[in-house]
């Protein structure tokens, strides 16, 4: 097994070495309307404010988009498909500040939909679409993973995306390395978890918000925080409220053992196991348990089945929030929370 996995490896190198040479003849400003079939490098702070807008990135071997040294930069309405590496890679050699990609989509994507190392900061991912990514499991083979979203950057904040069939082994819809904002996503039909927290990066004693999320049917846990063994990178707190979370023969929520010094608190959940187990938080560490809703099937949901979590009001998850004062002002969906009726998990009547 260690020589095929050697094997794999080196010919995933010898299949790089013939990529396409990045274009960066591209000029700042406004880049619209254009298809490109190999890598684009949008490189230095003359790139600062540019908007990338409507474009297609297709049929690419290597990256589709790689970011280095800019700022402000706008992604948006562009379509990333067949590409053999990441459909976004942020420069490890380089940083950005301010970086947004919005209402962009991502199909058929070898490795990471979207990528970036963690001198990347402040980014805003938002209303994109990720279907049938990390289609390539060689590196996953060699204990490296591809997910839909893998950031590592502070300060990120990943909202209203749809995430789903993240393909090679040990993938997560969503893989954040440090702390930030993940709300009013859709994630689900990843191989491992739908979010994954791992602390190999600065967390600075930050807050992870975790909010407003409808998160099922991946292979592992709905939701799922881990340690590499460093306390001095931990993030400070963790704030998992009002998400509806499925999963199948694991808690649907984990907090590794090894994850201490951290702050739980996990408020107004609901946590559905569909195999009936009893365990829906598994860890041995401390944590707040405000309102959370516990059950193995329906729960007054519009279509169970078909896994539309939005809620009838004869559910019982109606109105039985209201005793919780911490919570967001507004749903998955956008719609305004009241405090005086109060629903637990991501949809608010």
């Amino acid at each position: 097994m260690k020589y095929l996995i050697l094997f794999l490896i080196s010919t995933a190198v010898l299949i790089s070495c013939k990529k396409n040479d990045p274009v960066t003849t591209i000029e700042p400003g406004v880049i619209e309307n254009r298809t490109f079939t190999s890598t684009v490098l949008i490189d230095g702070h003359d790139f600062d404010g540019t908007i990338i807008r409507n474009c297609i990135f297709e049929d690419i071997n290597g990256d589709g988009l790689q970011i280095r040294d800019v700022d402000n930069l706008c992604i948006e309405d562009c379509i990333f498909r067949n590409i053999s590496e990441d459909g976004i890679r942020f420069r490890n050699s380089g940083s950005s500040n301010g970086v947004k990609i919005a209402n962009s989509q991502f199909y058929n994507i070898g490795h990471n939909g979207i990528l970036a190392p963690e001198n990347h900061i402040n980014t805003l991912i938002q209303g994109n679409i990720m279907d049938n990514v990390a289609t390539n499991n060689t590196s996953s083979l060699a204990g490296a993973p591809h997910h839909g979203i893998y950031f590592q950057g502070e300060n990120v904040t990943i909202t209203e995306n749809e995430i789903h069939r993240i393909v090679n082994n040990q993938g997560n819809c969503v893989s954040i390395r440090t702390y930030g904002t993940i709300s009013r996503n859709i994630l689900y039909d990843a191989t491992d978890h739908g979010i994954s927290y791992f602390s190999d990066h600065p967390g600075y004693g930050e807050e992870l918000l975790i909010e407003n999320n409808f998160i099922y049917d991946n292979g592992k846990r709905a939701i799922n925080l881990g340690s590499n063994g460093d306390v001095n990178n931990h993030i400070g707190s963790a704030n998992i409220r009002f998400n509806t979370l499925l999963s199948d023969d694991q808690s649907t929520i984990g907090l590794q053992d090894d994850l201490t010094g951290v702050t739980f608190d996990l408020t107004a959940n609901i946590l559905i196991r569909t195999d009936a187990g009893s365990l829906y938080v598994f860890t041995s560490l401390p944590y707040t348990d405000e309102q959370n809703m516990t059950g193995s099937d329906d729960m007054g949901f519009a279509d169970f089945v078909n896994r539309d979590f939005h809620l009838f009001s004869i559910s019982p998850a109606a109105n039985a929030a209201v005793a919780v004062t911490n919570f967001p002002l507004i749903d998955i969906d956008g719609d305004e929370r009241q405090a005086s009726g109060l629903d637990v998990g991501a949809d608010e009547i």
